[in-house]
């Protein structure tokens, strides 16, 4: 009977501890597809911004596809919890295949940058990198970028996008040619 009634209370917590995972999971993906479909569903986009600076590069691998990386820095104003997403070549929440670039999305760890400082062990970053892998040399790239205010009640969102080849930010087409 006690060994029962021991194995009937392992099983509750092991199933109570599946269950908050799960639930864990289910938030990360809700909110994982949340900013994808805002991203997707946004028109109208900048190729640049007036509180941080946007860079970008792209490397040809050895096996013939292409790595390239986003960063943001040189914050002019403090920006608190920041979340980034980038949404490869319009493609389609539904039709992903991959998981696309982002930080402060998925992941409890938050970032902030504040002009002039840096203090990584406390979240204060001097600037963030995202990566991310094409098959193709050019990457149209449409990105969702997400801060607080210092009072962390006030949400800013910018939208930006650009094509993105080897040799940088191709800048020959314009922003809205590049989100059409």
């Amino acid at each position: 009977m006690r060994r029962f009634l021991l194995i009937c209370i392992m099983t509750a917590v092991m199933l109570t501890g599946c269950s908050k995972k799960l639930e864990t999971e289910n938030a990360e993906t809700t909110a994982y597809e949340g900013y994808y479909t805002t991203i997707d569903g946004t028109a109208r986009f900048q190729d640049s911004s007036l509180y941080y600076t946007v860079s970008g590069s792209m490397a040809r691998m050895k096996d013939g596809t292409y790595r390239y990386y986003v960063f943001i820095d040189n914050a002019q104003i403090a920006m608190y919890d920041i979340a980034v997403m980038i949404v490869e070549d319009d493609i389609p929440y539904s039709n992903s295949k991959k998981m696309m670039p982002n930080i402060g999305v998925l992941d409890e760890t938050k970032f902030s940058m504040i002009p002039n400082q840096s203090y990584p062990e406390g979240g204060f970053v001097k600037g963030i990198a995202l990566s991310g892998e094409s098959e193709k040399p050019s990457v149209k790239l449409e990105m969702l970028v997400e801060w607080k205010d210092k009072t962390k009640e006030k949400t800013n969102r910018e939208f930006l996008a650009f094509n993105l080849t080897p040799d940088g930010f191709d800048t020959s087409k314009s922003v809205r040619e590049a989100a059409e």
